[in-house]
């Protein structure tokens, strides 16, 4: 079982991977297409921009956005996760709990801007966003009685950590203000795979790990879930 939630969970991988290299192979190719309508003039004032996501729930979020043409550009982010939601033992969102994790967050997307009365990166624009998250939750995070070891029903159980993958489709609007800085408003709909390990943990990974369980055995689990997403930055283009 553990060597199919492994392969499960690299093929996932291997696959989000394909799409980011045949994404590159496209833009390589318009690049380097001389008749390419996109292929013009980059404003140099304005093709690269340090943003800030304020809003981001429990996440630290910093990203840099730099234009590959006139109308495509490409934005890295990289987060610290310090909160992350955990269900307790129901399916109600009232009861989903806010849990201290430490975490890291690596975002990438390709942007294309449609607007025709604004110059890339202002205005409105839409395409795909990957992202990977590692999460390693408190050692108490299953809140279970505190046992005697000694005793013969003592059951050990490991310290959870999850690794997810997440594709989605973003759609926003990005506007200057001033003379270098920005805001941007945009919205993403898509999905997200999980992969959670806690040794021993059993029955404890399906009542508390947030999805739709695919694959599961008494130490990992394997969830999907859907994945809608509100992004606000402020930034500064140079």
């Amino acid at each position: 079982m553990k060597k199919e939630l492994h392969t499960l969970f690299k093929a996932f991988l291997f696959l989000l991977c394909l799409l980011s290299l045949q994404v590159a192979s496209a833009q390589r190719g318009q690049e380097q297409d001389p008749d390419a309508p996109d292929i013009k003039e980059i404003d140099k004032a304005h093709d690269r921009i340090i943003k800030l996501h304020p809003v981001q729930l429990g996440e630290i979020y910093l990203s840099l956005e730099k234009l590959r043409t006139e109308r495509v550009a490409n934005e890295y982010g990289i987060g610290y996760i310090y909160k992350s939601y955990l269900k307790d033992g129901t399916e109600d969102w009232e009861d989903f709990e806010a849990k201290d994790v430490m975490g890291v967050a690596v975002h990438m997307s390709q942007r294309h801007y449609t607007s025709k009365k604004k110059s890339a990166p202002f205005g409105f624009f839409h395409g795909p966003v990957f992202g990977y998250r590692f999460l390693l939750f408190d050692k108490d995070v299953f809140e279970l009685p505190e046992q005697d070891p000694t005793s013969p029903n003592y059951r050990f159980v490991g310290r959870l950590y999850q690794h997810s993958l997440d594709l989605s489709y973003q759609i926003g609007y990005q506007h200057l203000l001033g003379r270098h800085f920005t805001l941007e408003l945009a919205g993403a709909l898509g999905g997200r795979v999980k992969y959670a390990k806690a040794s021993s943990a059993d029955e404890l990974l399906p009542e508390h790990i947030i999805g739709y369980e695919l694959i599961r055995d008494e130490s990992s689990y394997i969830a999907a879930t859907p994945l809608g997403k509100l992004k606000f930055s402020v930034g500064y283009s140079f």
